[in-house]
């Protein structure tokens, strides 16, 4: 009991020594202070569908004041390096004075490595400047920036949504795959424990990192893009304003979503995202506007396709139904006009020859036929057709902000007309694509992989599958499956006369030797310049591996002089991978300005 006093006295002294005589300890505690950093994790990659590094990250720092800390010695030394002018500096520091006082605040972002280098040499007797690693994208292929998107720093609205995961100087997602699939992107922050010292230098790890939280890299994303076709399409449509849709029938999976005119997406990123930013919100071409999604266009008579199709289902029309043309729709005092073909024609005449009047007087044979009891039934069954089509409605494809287009109903019309005000006359135009309706380059791509699926269409999509950081496997992502309630043979009939449209209708500079495409052109009346041209058309017909739409703005011509081989270089370069049949048309197209 003796000893274990004498112990016990002896370790109380020794407390008593180092918390109160001693003043070891207490400069310990003067020199160094403890402080949690938050680590951002690295944005997860993007793949081509090829499974080529297609979007990845490069390692930039951030630079950052303690205003509590803050020291700076020479001011013009730091506005230097930093390329900064002084007024900055001081707006900088005097927002961080009246709201982080006592927090890290971002002074200057996106420092490349070499620049790093040069601050730590010269700034080490700054005191509270600290700096944190951060990810800039690179764009390992320069293309796609319209579907690809953004990252850029959050704002008050996206700290206050994210119930404070976010914080300022934040970068988050803003538009377009970085936008849609934000969340899966941008991982799980961790935390670091760090010793600083008296002037605010981080002098090491806290107890070894034992405390220290590991960040989760975001997962990585593989898509369905073929990054050389994506490039090839944006050759072709340089300046031009339009759009090239491009999807694999059998999948859904977007090959090529070119919007022209574009931009390289290594612009927005790093330190030059808003000088570029500006220069391209004020371009009066809209390059940041994203047509293949957004712009909607009257069809024309790429529409013609389904008319054919709701009629031949309904048995208004069949495969070997006549009707006169001679330049118009005399039943309707010649309106809409044709060009002078040959007539009568059946269908597959209809159809390879473009006959306007062909369609108008099948649209009103449709909406007048006895089987309905009025106009109101049959108008509401083709609306039902034109859903199950894909019209006027969003196909749920993984970018936000699509387009829906318009598909006008009966009460669209009895608000224009007054109810049973209205008949086939008054809304004719629908029957060839120049109507009321309107469709984006997206919707007009996936009808034409449905007609080359004969009944079905797959939800258009970008992202393949998802790879999670420390899995070995790809987790494939399931999208829907649309059906039509069309016949299969009455795809067949409009799938052999699009073959013939090709071969030797108004699409022959689409033919292609070895390489049986299908495929309906189109003029679309532009009341603000020249026309603009449109083609669908997929290859090959028996086992389609591809279904495209090209719109053509201001092009004036019809869109089998420049819409359809278009289309046809685009199928030749995916298909054979290398541009054999039409290096004429090559030339032509690539050459061709519609905006100087």
């Amino acid at each position: 009991m003796v000893l274990i006093g004498i112990a016990i006295a002896g370790l109380i002294g020794r407390l008593y020594m180092i918390q109160v005589l001693s003043t070891e300890y207490e400069s310990r505690a003067k020199l160094y202070s403890r402080k949690t950093k938050t680590v951002v994790p690295p944005r997860g990659n993007m793949y081509n569908r090829y499974g080529q590094i297609y979007v990845s990250n490069r390692a930039m720092f951030d630079l950052l004041i303690t205003y509590r800390e803050l020291s700076i010695p020479d001011t013009t030394l730091l506005c230097q390096l930093l390329e900064m002018p002084v007024d900055s500096l001081r707006k900088t520091i005097a927002t961080a004075k009246r709201e982080f006082p006592n927090k890290e605040f971002p002074l200057a972002r996106n420092i490349d490595p070499k620049l790093y280098g040069k601050l730590r040499e010269n700034l080490w007797n700054f005191n509270g400047i600290s700096y944190s690693v951060t990810n800039a994208r690179h764009y390992q292929y320069p293309v796609g920036a319209n579907f690809l998107g953004f990252i850029r720093e959050v704002d008050p609205a996206d700290i206050k949504a994210s119930e404070g995961y976010f914080v300022k100087g934040d970068l988050k997602g803003k538009s377009g795959i970085e936008s849609s699939y934000e969340k899966a992107l941008h991982g799980k922050k961790g935390s670091k424990e760090i010793l600083k010292d008296k002037y605010g230098r981080e002098v090491g790890s806290f107890n070894e990192g034992k405390q220290d939280v590991m960040a989760v890299k975001g997962s990585d994303l593989l898509l369905g893009i073929d990054t050389d076709l994506q490039g090839f399409g944006e050759i072709l449509m340089q300046n031009k304003k339009g759009s090239i849709v491009a999807i694999e029938p059998s999948s859904g999976e977007i090959l090529a979503f070119v919007s022209a005119p574009s931009y390289n997406p290594n612009q927005l990123t790093g330190r030059e995202f808003y000088p570029n930013w500006r220069r391209l919100t004020r371009d009066t071409l809209k390059p940041l506007f994203n047509r293949p999604l957004m712009a909607t266009y009257p069809p024309g008579s790429i529409y013609k396709t389904v008319m054919a199709l709701a009629a031949l289902n309904e048995g208004v029309i069949t495969p070997n139904t006549y009707y006169i043309c001679g330049g118009g729709f005399w039943r309707n005092r010649g309106k809409p006009g044709c060009r002078l073909h040959p007539h009568p024609l059946k269908l597959a005449g209809g159809i390879k020859y473009s006959c306007n009047a062909y369609f108008a007087a099948t649209y009103m044979d449709f909406l007048n036929h006895k089987k309905y009891e009025d106009v109101y039934e049959s108008f509401n069954l083709w609306h039902t057709y034109m859903d199950e089509f894909g019209l006027g409605r969003e196909l749920e494809l993984d970018l936000p902000y699509e387009g829906k287009g318009l598909l006008p109903t009966s009460g669209y019309y009895d608000r224009i007309y007054g109810e049973t005000r209205w008949g086939a006359t008054n809304i004719i135009s629908n029957s060839i694509g120049q109507g009321e309706i309107l469709m984006t380059p997206l919707q007009m791509a996936n009808m034409v992989a449905l007609i080359a699926n004969k009944g079905f269409y797959y939800q258009p999509h970008f992202v393949k599958a998802r790879l999670a950081y420390g899995v070995d496997e790809w987790e494939k992502i399931h999208y829907k499956k649309n059906a039509t309630s069309v016949s299969p043979e009455h795809f067949q009939t409009v799938i052999d006369a699009m073959e013939d449209v090709v071969a030797t209708g108004t699409a022959r500079r689409a033919f292609i030797d070895d390489i049986v495409v299908c495929g309906k052109t189109g003029t679309v009346e532009n009341p603000h310049g020249e026309d603009h041209a449109t083609f669908i058309g997929f290859a090959p017909k028996d086992k389609p591996r591809i279904a495209v739409a090209v719109i053509i703005e201001n092009s004036g011509g019809g869109g089998g002089r420049w819409a359809a081989p278009t289309a046809a270089l685009m199928i030749e370069m995916y298909i054979r991978r290398v541009i054999e049949k039409k290096l004429f048309e090559y030339n032509r197209i690539k050459e061709a300005d519609f905006i100087h």
